[in-house]
């Protein structure tokens, strides 16, 4: 799970539940464990919650511009610019600045925007208007703004709108029950093998994880890999192997588990179940 060095991300997160009766123009829309709160701009909806992700809409849906936002673990705008590359690569999209970033200040924070042409798997374009936020506590607060190229509309005052009313409240809240869930050795594998035969050789790989957390914050991980590869004429095999180590602290904020190890700090998007860990999409079993 500490695959560290890591890409902290605006994941779309893995718990998605639509929003209880809505959050409408002109209400508060709340991150309680972040300690994080914004007024919905006038026109939008908050019509998706998604792990510490809110998907914002206007009347014409999934058909018209989007707006992404939510905290995150964010010590510098080099973190939220990470955080904004694997939301792209979640929603399936490549992105070229069109523009240097630009420094403001929201509230007495300091903030940035920037500007981005985006396409999807299918060569269609977007506009992308981007407001990063950082807070007093080490955590900050990003907005991203998606529209067709074609029809930006309100998206970059919308954008603007939202990121100007965040309110922070304090540090964000711990977990103390999600902590001690966690607790006990975990393990994600994956590996594949290809046929050995004489006049095409073959191969295999495979790639293994354990992670243990103690139940009040502290966790170690390891993790290897090895791949070997026969000839064609069984003639001779060659292989490869690698493994690594990381020990440190962990918490629970809302769903995104946060660890801090040696090479750095990393987030995931967590589900905790009684037999298995979701973790940015990787499923880890119980190995004890």
């Amino acid at each position: 799970m500490p695959r560290l060095p890591v890409v902290l991300c605006v994941s779309l997160g893995l718990a998605s539940s639509a929003v209880s009766q809505g959050i409408g123009s002109g209400a508060r829309a709340r991150f309680d464990p972040w300690s994080m709160a914004y007024v919905v701009p006038a026109g939008w909806q908050v019509a998706q919650q998604t792990g510490r992700v809110h998907t914002l809409l206007t009347p014409a849906g999934a058909q018209g511009p989007v707006i992404y936002a939510g905290p995150g673990m964010h010590q510098s705008f080099n973190d939220a610019g990470a955080d904004l590359n694997k939301g792209f690569n979640a929603l399936g999209l490549s992105g070229m600045p069109i523009a240097q970033p630009a420094s403001t200040t929201i509230g007495g924070m300091q903030a940035m925007t920037a500007e981005y042409v985006a396409q999807n798997q299918m060569g269609m374009q977007f506009r992308a208007y981007v407001v990063s936020v950082l807070t007093p506590h080490g955590t900050g607060f990003l907005v991203l703004g998606l529209a067709p190229a074609q029809q930006p509309g309100e998206l970059r005052s919308a954008v603007d709108r939202l990121a100007q009313s965040v309110q922070v409240a304090g540090p964000p809240r711990p977990d103390p029950q999600a902590v001690a869930a966690l607790r006990g050795r975990w393990m994600y594998y994956a590996g594949r093998a290809s046929g050995v035969t004489s006049a095409t050789g073959g191969s295999s790989n495979s790639y293994e994880e354990f992670v243990e957390f103690d139940g009040v914050g502290r966790f170690t991980y390891q993790s290897s890999a090895s791949v070997s590869v026969t000839t064609p004429g069984l003639g001779g095999t060659a292989g490869s192997a690698q493994a690594s180590n990381d020990e440190g602290t962990y918490t629970v904020i809302g769903t995104t588990l946060v660890v801090r190890g040696r090479q750095g700090q990393a987030t995931y998007d967590i589900q905790v179940l009684a037999d298995r860990v979701i973790a940015d999409g990787r499923t880890y079993v119980r190995a004890n």
